[in-house]
């Protein structure tokens, strides 16, 4: 008798083991997928600012989604207009934010280098 009890909490056991693995296996992949969506959507957008400058706005917007789009199906993951949208937004906004700091750190630097030059010249 107890080893059929045995058994059955083996069997309980191992069953349990392997629902964890799934799971922990769908939650490692739909992390992967979305770090994907996010790195091709800022790929997207890099790549619109840069050959499509006289574009502005909605039309910038359109090509970002056509091009993400595309980068998407080559990976074979599908994503919604809305899902696309806001995680190209968020690559915008990273874009601006980054290029903005850039040009801060660029005016720093000119400033500090001004102001060596000025008690140079003293």
């Amino acid at each position: 008798m107890s080893q059929y009890i045995n058994q059955i909490l083996l069997v309980l056991f191992l069953a349990f083991a392997a629902f964890l693995g799934t799971q922990a296996k769908r939650l490692y992949q739909q992390f992967v997928t979305t770090k994907v969506k996010q790195d091709i959507c800022k790929t997207a957008v890099r790549f619109v600012e840069q050959v499509y400058k006289d574009f502005h706005g909605h039309e910038k917007l359109k090509m970002a989604m056509l091009k993400a789009s595309e980068l998407l199906a080559e990976y074979g993951i599908t994503i919604s207009d809305v899902e696309l949208i806001a995680m190209l937004e968020a690559a915008v906004n990273e874009f601006n934010n980054s290029f903005s700091k850039t040009q801060a750190d660029d005016s720093l630097e000119i400033g500090a280098d001004y102001e060596t030059e000025m008690e140079r010249a003293k």
